[in-house]
């Protein structure tokens, strides 16, 4: 039980232990590799994780370690019944938030499947702008405080980093793993297909970009 293993921490152990936990909370997945702090939490969490789960239970959470990608993450906890679902690890996303995730994460997936082994995938501002020329949406992003935003956003759930300014030709983005995770495969390919359909078909009178069309989540 967690409250035996609070009386085997060191003072400084539980400071961690709630600071992880607050983490967590707050930012759905802890990033192996993002930074000293991050990789830090990492470690402790992979040493305890029986601790924090018997933690996390009594608020209808749990969590994933995967060591293979240097992730941990925040799930709903899968005996908790439906109707009591828990759902603080869920964010709802607007329409163009939705549409840059998509885009991330397929230039994620190219990287990966052209042989990259790095844990981390950079890319420049302007593979992603590049990335949703393709699907035609390139002129709904090209206010840089719409992006700056979009990018602020993934990278508060550690899903990215941003390095340097938007605007800048030195600007990178460093997309980190824990995207794989941030949406069902199934279910975020469907949501990719209909939400791009609907975005090149409506004109721009009618594009509500506040509209909430899926939800972020850690499954």
């Amino acid at each position: 039980m967690v409250f035996d293993s609070w009386d085997m921490f060191s003072s400084s152990e539980k400071e961690l232990f709630q600071r992880s936990c607050r983490r967590l909370l707050k930012t759905t997945f802890i990033v192996r590799e993002r930074d000293e702090d991050s990789k830090k939490i990492y470690f402790f969490i992979s040493k305890n994780e029986d601790a924090f789960s018997d933690y996390l239970s009594l608020m209808g959470f749990d969590i994933v370690v995967d060591k293979d990608n240097g992730v941990v993450m925040l799930v709903n906890d899968g005996n908790t019944s439906e109707s009591g679902k828990i759902q603080a690890n869920r964010f709802p996303l607007k329409k163009n938030e939705s549409i840059v995730l998509c885009c991330l994460w397929i230039l994620y997936l190219d990287h990966v499947r052209l042989g990259s082994l790095k844990k981390q995938i950079i890319i420049s501002v302007f593979d992603l702008r590049n990335e949703l020329e393709k699907f035609g949406l390139k002129e709904e992003f090209d206010g840089k405080t719409t992006m700056v935003d979009i990018l602020k956003l993934f990278s508060k759930f550690s899903i990215l980093d941003i390095s340097g300014k938007i605007g800048e030709p030195d600007c990178k983005i460093i997309i980190y793993p824990s995207i794989q995770f941030a949406l069902d495969i199934e279910r975020f390919k469907e949501f990719v297909a209909g939400a791009v359909e609907k975005m090149k078909n409506k004109g721009d009178d009618d594009i509500d970009e506040d509209e909430e069309v899926e939800e972020f989540e850690s499954e």
